[in-house]
Order: structure tokens, then sequence, then C-alpha cells
């Protein structure tokens, strides 16, 4: 298992919106593209999800955007487990521009289905172990005010 795992990209240019930025709904495709190599990583493959009866499902989300990113701008997705349990996964994820400067973050908390009773369960203890290994490796981090950030205007 590979924990210096990273995705890294440019901005297409028909990923560009009318303010000639990265459009909105492209974050949300980027980093789900980013869980899914994350997986494939840990061996909780696409192929393995749909040959077994284990699948995952977002049960929720949230995007902080905090820079720009413009055509042919290079970023990087730095994926980190937050924490997980027998069924549920909670990720968070950070997309880095050329610069190292965080450009937007991508938390997720996801669940293992049942392919056939579409139910909640398990994880495989395979992938469980998978899940727990990365968990164990990877280094502690701050969590940058992001992560569990609610909306709200302040009052």
């Amino acid at each position: 298992m590979d924990l210096e795992f990273i995705a890294e990209n440019k901005v297409k240019p028909e990923w560009i919106d009318h303010n000639n930025h990265l459009h909105d709904a492209t974050y949300y495709a980027i980093f789900s593209d980013a869980v899914v190599e994350l997986f494939e990583n840990m061996g909780f493959t696409i192929d393995y999800r749909q040959n077994n009866e284990c699948t995952v499902f977002s049960l929720e989300s949230h995007i902080s955007f905090l820079r720009e990113l413009q055509v042919h701008e290079s970023f990087y997705i730095d994926p980190y487990i937050y924490d997980y349990d027998h069924k549920r996964i909670h990720l968070f994820l950070t997309m880095l521009n050329g610069d190292n400067e965080r450009a937007a973050t991508y938390e997720v908390m996801m669940m293992a289905v049942s392919n056939y009773q579409r139910k909640s369960m398990n994880f495989p203890e395979e992938v469980l172990e998978k899940i727990k290994s990365r968990y164990d490796k990877q280094e502690a981090r701050e969590m940058p005010p992001q992560f569990g950030h609610v909306i709200g205007i302040p009052r």
C-alpha cells in the first residue's frame, strides 16, 4: 500500500465555467474520483465492489472552496482517513495547487452497503484491514478550519 498516494492533475479547458475558473460541480467530480483512486489503492477496487457483496455509498459531504483554479493550473489531492469503524469511513481530502496552497477541501462520510440488499453492512474483513493499516500508518495531522465546518452566517 502506497502511503504517498496523491491524485495529480491539471485543470482542463472543458472544466472552466463562466467565471473563468474551475466549475464548482467539477470539484465534486475530481474529489469523488480521488476517493475511487484511494479505495483502488487499498484494493477496494470497482471490480472488487462489482463482483462481491460490498460496495460503498457517500452519506454526507462538504466542499470548501478556498482558492480559484484556472485552466492548465496544476493541482493534487491529498487524502486523509480521519476515522473509520466496521461499516463507515470518514475522509478528509485536500486539493492543493502547484504552490502547495489549499485550493479546496472535501469532507465525506461513506458507508459500506450490500449490493444485494441495498442496506448498510460491515466492510469485508480484508477491506477493513487495509483501511486500518492505512489509518495506522498515516501521520497525525492538525486538521484545517474547514474540517467539521458548519455552514451559517456568523452573527
